[in-house]
């Protein structure tokens, strides 16, 4: 059933939701590499919610009256979870010594992550924006 719903994604919502992907596994990294640098709960859930609403976008049987265009959502959804990933970078600049090989590919994929979401929701919001 993921595999029809992927199908059913344009490349923004693809690209979106790869971002979301890397965001997922980033965090995962942070906690496993043991300082939890990259380890934004926030974070993490922004990416969960990306990866929700686009499910429910496509999902069979669902009828959800959304409160605002669905790329509008994913839109600021994906802006918080830049910002807050900028915010990280920022506060774990001052360690930077301090990491490892565990640390340093979770704060990269977790930023890297947050700005492949945002753009891609960006480029989504174009798109609709200007068709109508």
């Amino acid at each position: 059933m993921v595999q029809e719903i992927w199908q059913k994604f344009n490349a923004n919502e693809r690209v979106a939701a790869i971002g979301a992907g890397i965001v997922v596994l980033a965090w995962l990294i942070g906690i496993v590499g043991g300082i939890g640098v990259g380890t934004t709960t926030l974070g993490l859930l922004g990416a969960l919610a990306l990866l929700a609403v686009l499910y429910l976008k496509y999902a069979p049987n669902q009828n959800i009256s959304w409160p605002a265009p669905i790329p509008v959502i994913l839109l600021v959804i994906s802006a918080v979870v830049a910002v807050l990933a900028l915010l990280e970078l920022l506060s774990d600049l001052r360690f930077i010594s301090a990491f490892d090989a565990f640390d340093i590919v979770a704060l990269v994929g977790f930023i890297g992550g947050a700005a492949l979401m945002a753009w891609a929701s960006y480029q989504e919001w174009q798109t609709t924006k200007a068709a109508v």
